[in-house]
Order: structure tokens, then C-alpha cells, then sequence
């Protein structure tokens, strides 16, 4: 319990952190970081007001209030009004005049000034563009040359003694001791910042190479695979034009050809369909979907092509069963299911479509008889290989389907998988969410949402 309070508790701050540097979406990296350093900053300049007039340090006192004024402005523009560069010029310079004006109201040398001089220089370097890098060290080096001379030369122009050896002490102890949490809070911060972006980048390089595989891939699709068959119809379209055949020759190159065309359609519909979710991603219209009136008719249209093989296409759904799921992903899910079983089932094989309702979820299964083998099916079959692989039948397809299959059921909430049957066949299960059980989480009237 306590436990969980601490974490809730910890989330919240860095929440609220988060809220104060400004999301990455809003803000560069360097933007961040400087809104973190000003932060901190102005934490330990706040801090310094009521110590310096506790010592006695009157104008240092003065001069730190007129700091926190000045970089909360800074942290204003940069923050709220995104005007980073001018947020950035106005606090570099700012530290620099203060802390060049407090030397000398802060017993020069004998003070923590130039330690403080030193600080000032290390957030300055770390977000300065790369270009301004050498005007801001020499700025800071010429001033802390200047100062050195200036009371080397006029050593009476320095005020701001120490009333006694002990607050000489504290205050250049608590000014190394700030200056310390100061490096360790900005370095930490820094290191942390570079790694999230470090590792967002090779995150983002990995992606874009599994992207330009996979357009790889797609390329060979529609320069191979899609144009092959192609060819073939037009070969027997030519073929039937040219030649007088007999009947029984011309019925049997016009079932060839209709399956072709089917194979075709299928395999230019899910290259369609794939390529558009890539671009624009997966558009997602989730609704209550009653599985006894919508699957039937999907059902319906492959009963000819698996008769045509010699196949026995039988369905089995559990009546009232209803889903929350997308009308038109899970058709498609079901016709590249069912397809692919008829295409990788010998002739007098079965293909049963089953739907029941078990441990609170509705599962949809998919089962062949296979081509009487044993299958050896790896889970890469739910990615894209651009492997081309051939059914009973000698029907070609690229695998495009079932990665279809898993986007669009992944897309739903969903889960599928498959089952091999020792002797032969596979089962290819899909795991939806039940009506009753989304609509108890679910907003009413769920708009269309784009993943």
C-alpha cells in the first residue's frame, strides 16, 4: 500500500516536472535542458537572497532578487512564449553583469564570486548554439580577467568584508556546496536528457530500417509476384482467343483462369490494404458486431472456390455471440483465414469456421485439414517475409495476409495465433473482446480513432 502511495506520488512529480521543462513534442532537447537549468538556477539564487542578508551582504542580497526577477522572465519566454533564443541571450548576460557587479560587493577574491563566475559558465556552454560557443567563453574568460586587474589595481574599489573570519566561512562553504548540488542536479539532468534522446534516435534508426525492409519487400510484390500472375491470365486469356479448343479443354482453362483471377484479387487487395495502414495507419471504427449475421455472408463466398477443389467448407457460430470490434477488419481477417486454408487443403479436405464464447472472450477458429503432413509453422509467419509459398493447388501467395491478420486483430484488442494438429492441418485462432465486457469500459458513442 505505502509502496504503491511512493509511486503514485513519484509519477505525479514527474508529471508535474515534465509540465515545468516542457514535453519533448512542444521542445527541442536543447530547449529542455535549458528550461531545466534556469529552474535550477533559480532555485539556488532564491536561496542566496535571504542567506546574503543574514551575513550581512546587503547588495548581494539586492543583486540575487534582481537575478530571480530576471530569470524568471527568461524561463517565461522561453517556456510559455517558445522564444528560447532571446530567453537564453537575456539570462546568459544577466549572470554574467550580476556576477561581475556582485564581486565587488562581495569582499572580491576573499569571496565565493568567482566560483560562482565558474558555475554560471557551465550551463551557458551546455545549451549555447555551437556557433556562439567561443563568444561566450571569451565573455567569460575577459570578465574574470577584468575583475582579477580591476582589484589588483584599485583594491579599494572592493567593499563587502567579512564582519568575521566565520561568515567569510559559511558563506564561501555554502557556496561551494550549492555549486556542487548545482553541477550534480544540471549533470545528472544533462546525462539523463542525452540518453533519452540517444536512445529515441536509435529507436527511430531501427524503425526506419525495418520500414525500408519492408518497402524492400513490397517492391519485389508488386515488381514479382503481382505482375507473374498477371501474366498468366493474360497468357490465358490469349490462349483462349487464339485457339480452338474443345469444350471440356476450354472449360478447364477458364476454371484455371478464374482461380488465377481470384488469387490475384486477393493477393492485390491485402497489398492495397497494407500499404494504405503504412501510410496513413490503421482507421478503426470499433462497434458492437453480432458474429451470426455478419460472418455468414463472408462465409458464402468462398463455398464455390472450395468446391471448385473438392473441399468441404462448414461454419459453426454461437448464436447472440457479439463482439466490440471493426466491421470491415474482421471480414477481411476471416476471408484471408478462410482462403488461406482452402489454398494449403488437398482436394476432399475440410475447412471448418467456428465461433465460441470462452473465459469472457469470443473465440474465432479457422481449422483445416491440411495436405495430409505434418505443418511446421514459425510465429514469423505474422510478418512480412515476401517468402512466396505455394498451396495444394499451386496457388502462389507472399504471406501479405496473415500479417494483415495480426495488424488489424492487434488493432481491435485482439490476440491470434495457431494450433498444428499432429497429422495434419492448423487452426488459426482469434481472440476478440465480447460486446458486454468492452462497452462496460468503453466511452459511449466511441468515435472512429486512428492507431
Amino acid at each position: 500500500m505505502l509502496g504503491g502511495f511512493f509511486k503514485s506520488f513519484k509519477a505525479q512529480i514527474q508529471d508535474f516536472w515534465l509540465e515545468l521543462v516542457g514535453s519533448p513534442a512542444q521542445f527541442s532537447l536543447e530547449q529542455r535542458i535549458y528550461n531545466t537549468f534556469c529552474l535550477i538556477t533559480l532555485l539556488a539564487v532564491t536561496y542566496n537572497i535571504p542567506f546574503n542578508y543574514a551575513v550581512g551582504l546587503y547588495w548581494s542580497s539586492f543583486l540575487s532578487l534582481f537575478m530571480v526577477v530576471v530569470l524568471s522572465f527568461a524561463y517565461y519566454l522561453s517556456r510559455f512564449r517558445n522564444r528560447h533564443q532571446v530567453s537564453f541571450t537575456v539570462a546568459a548576460i544577466t549572470v554574467q553583469v550580476v556576477f561581475g557587479v556582485n564581486y565587488f560587493f562581495n569582499a572580491g577574491i576573499n569571496g565565493p564570486t568567482l566560483l560562482l563566475l565558474a558555475l554560471s559558465y557551465f550551463p551557458i556552454i551546455a545549451v549555447a548554439p555551437m556557433r556562439q560557443g567561443w563568444a561566450w567563453s571569451m565573455l567569460n574568460l575577459t570578465l574574470l580577467a577584468g575583475l582579477l586587474c580591476w582589484e589588483y589595481f584599485f583594491p579599494a574599489s572592493i567593499s563587502g568584508h567579512y564582519a568575521t573570519r566565520e561568515r567569510q566561512f559559511i558563506d564561501v562553504a555554502s557556496s561551494y556546496i550549492m555549486v556542487f548540488i548545482l553541477v550534480r542536479v544540471c549533470t545528472v539532468s544533462l546525462v539523463k536528457s542525452y540518453n533519452a534522446a540517444r536512445v529515441a534516435s536509435e529507436q527511430a534508426a531501427a524503425d526506419l530500417l525495418v520500414l525500408n525492409q519492408e518497402k524492400n519487400k513490397l517492391f519485389s510484390i508488386i515488381s514479382h509476384d503481382l505482375r507473374a500472375p498477371l501474366a498468366n491470365i493474360q497468357g490465358y486469356l490469349q490462349f483462349l482467343f487464339q485457339m480452338d479448343l474443345p469444350q471440356d479443354t476450354r472449360r478447364e482453362v477458364q476454371a484455371q483462369l478464374l482461380r488465377n483471377t481470384q488469387n490475384t484479387l486477393e493477393m492485390l487487395t491485402n497489398l492495397l490494404s497494407w500499404s494504405k495502414n503504412q501510410m496513413e495507419g490503421v482507421s478503426i471504427a470499433v462497434s458492437p458486431l453480432p458474429l451470426s449475421s455478419l460472418l455468414p455472408p463472408t462465409v458464402d463466398l468462398f463455398r464455390d472456390i472450395a468446391l471448385g477443389k473438392g473441399i468441404s467448407l462448414h461454419s459453426s457460430l454461437a448464436p447472440h455471440l457479439v463482439v466490440m470490434a471493426d466491421t470491415d477488419m474482421v471480414q477481411l481477417v476471416v476471408r484471408n483465414l478462410i482462403n488461406n486454408a482452402i489454398k494449403f487443403t488437398l482436394p476432399g479436405g475440410t475447412v471448418q469456421v467456428t465461433a465460441t464464447e470462452e473465459k469472457g472472450s469470443c473465440l474465432l477458429r479457422v481449422t483445416d485439414s491440411g495436405n495430409g503432413k505434418p505443418l511446421q509453422l514459425s510465429p514469423d509467419v505474422f510478418k512480412l517475409s515476401g517468402k512466396i509459398t505455394y498451396g495444394t493447388s499451386r496457388e502462389k501467395g507472399v504471406g501479405l495476409g496473415l500479417v494483415l491478420c495480426r495488424e488489424f486483430v492487434e488493432a481491435q484488442q485482439g490476440k491470434i495465433w495457431f494450433e498444428l494438429h499432429p497429422s495434419s492441418g492448423v487452426t488459426f485462432v482469434v481472440q476478440l473482446p465480447l460486446a458486454a465486457k468492452a462497452l462496460s469500459v468503453a466511452e459511449p458513442s466511441r468515435p472512429a480513432a486512428k492507431i
